[in-house]
């Protein structure tokens, strides 16, 4: 959430990023998804997977990735459960360790590597959050993908 990690995530090539924590996010979905969506990629889960149902073409694709709003939430479910029904979204769990099951890893490592040559995946400093951490505050340090205080992937150095 914020300004500052919006104009991250649409400078990476992202066509549009809104903003969750924006009084107008609600607003802001509905216009940014205007003439609905084929595929929407989860990583969220709860109040955001919802809204995103009832933005989703007919016979469009979920793929489920994660459900960081949901972790430490177990009476967090889907509630536009008629949305997948009415529309026919289809909705699949996604492993990134699947590729490497399928024999597919190989492929899609490539596919990454040409997407950085070509500059449509963007890699630097901000694509990822070292936090420096004593390994007993290892669980505290975890707690910041619970509030947004990281940016990218967040990486624990363990400190010695």
């Amino acid at each position: 959430g914020g300004d500052k990690k919006c104009k991250w995530v649409e400078s990476l090539g992202a066509d549009v990023c809104v903003d969750y924590k924006s009084a107008s996010f609600k607003e802001d979905l509905k216009k940014a998804t205007d003439g609905f969506v084929d595929v929407y990629f989860d990583n969220v889960g709860g109040e955001i997977l919802d809204l995103m149902l009832s933005r989703i073409k007919r016979f469009g694709r979920v793929a489920a990735c994660g459900a960081i709003s949901a972790y430490n939430d177990p009476t967090v479910g889907v509630k536009n459960w008629f949305e997948i029904i009415a529309n026919r979204i289809e909705v699949r769990g996604f492993i990134v360790i699947d590729a490497m099951v399928s024999g597919k890893a190989g492929d899609m490592l490539g596919a990454i590597t040409q997407g950085i040559k070509d500059g449509k995946i963007k890699i630097d400093p901000e694509s990822e959050t070292v936090v420096p951490t004593k390994f007993e505050d290892v669980p505290k340090t975890w707690t910041t993908l619970f509030s947004g205080g990281n940016q990218g992937k967040l990486v624990t150095q363990i400190e010695a």
